[in-house]
């Protein structure tokens, strides 16, 4: 009976090794620190949709947030097939037009029903001197206790209707630096001029802290809670080159998968490392605390220690 026992585990063992050497030496997905999962949201909302092509092009007239209610499918796939959990968000409500509505149940789009109409601006739930629009995404993200989270945006500026245009990837000061650069350098390897024309220009990353600063706020709030977080803002769409680029399927296709290229570059590389948190909530010193005023007249906790 020992022998025969020892015969099992010694098969047993050798089955185990095979196995490791088949898949390359991992028997699982690698996963970040909180289990993996990823969120990403696509910015802004239907009906107030954010960047926009001054014209048709090639036929379409392309609008931020649809083009990403279109895409994110493809984004969400390469993460997923990665082997990671992926969900999409949106702080709207749920399109009603037959071809989005079609696209947000593809990609699974968990409707968040809150979108900030007129600049209104709202508190986390879990860190309230944090004031800004968008917040419900990045709460969401918070209450996911996710890995990361990517904003997914357009860019769109008047002075770059055409030639090279200043790419970037915005991330939050103390955990979004390595999700940053590798989302800016994924871009730079799969799309910044490989297809998508930028005049040679590569993809710069910026942190943004100040709660003031649009997004900040709410991406602050999102370091608060050790989360690393990041807005693609790399296509511009007023910019003839790009909107042309993203106006084709295929192209488009291949933008967004290399979003999901990124994150997944990022996760299997730093998704393990430790993380920054807000160590005392009552202490106004790490990041900068906006919109005193607005937080005062929403009775928001704590704004009475809002200094800036």
């Amino acid at each position: 009976m020992n022998k025969f026992f020892a015969f099992v585990m010694s098969l047993l063992v050798l089955l185990q090794i095979s196995c490791v050497q088949m898949s390359g030496g991992a028997t699982t997905a690698p996963t970040g620190s909180s289990g993996g999962v990823v969120v990403i949201d696509i910015g802004h909302f239907i009906g107030g949709d954010g960047a926009s092509t001054p014209g048709a092009v090639n036929g379409k007239r392309l609008t931020e947030c649809t083009w990403w209610y279109r895409y994110a499918y493809y984004t969400k796939k390469v993460v997923e097939d990665a082997g990671y959990t992926c969900v999409v968000t949106n702080r709207g409500n749920k399109p009603t037009n037959p071809e989005l509505a079609a696209c947000a149940a593809r990609a699974g789009v968990v409707q968040l029903n809150h979108p900030d109409k007129n600049g209104a601006r709202y508190p986390s739930k879990y860190h309230p001197d944090r004031v800004a629009g968008g917040m419900v995404s990045a709460d969401y993200a918070i209450y996911r206790k996710a890995a990361c989270v990517v904003f997914l945006h357009h860019n769109s500026s008047g002075g770059w209707t055409s030639g090279a245009s200043p790419s970037l990837i915005i991330c939050n000061k103390y955990n979004g630096g390595r999700l940053g650069n590798c989302l800016a350098r994924t871009m730079e390897e799969r799309v910044l001029n490989h297809g998508m024309d930028n005049g040679g220009r590569g993809c710069s990353v910026i942190v943004r802290s100040k709660d003031a600063d649009r997004s900040a706020g709410w991406m602050n709030a999102c370091d608060d809670s050790g989360i690393p977080a990041a807005v693609i803002e790399t296509a511009f769409l007023n910019n003839r080159n790009h909107a042309n680029y993203l106006a084709d399927d295929a192209n488009a296709r291949h933008y967004a998968e290399a979003v999901g290229h990124g994150i997944v570059r990022y996760m299997r590389t730093h998704g393990n490392e430790p993380r920054h948190t807000r160590a005392d909530e009552n202490k106004p010193d790490e990041g900068s605390f906006g919109y005193a005023a607005e937080s005062r007249r929403l009775n928001v906790p704590g704004a009475k220690r809002l200094l800036h």
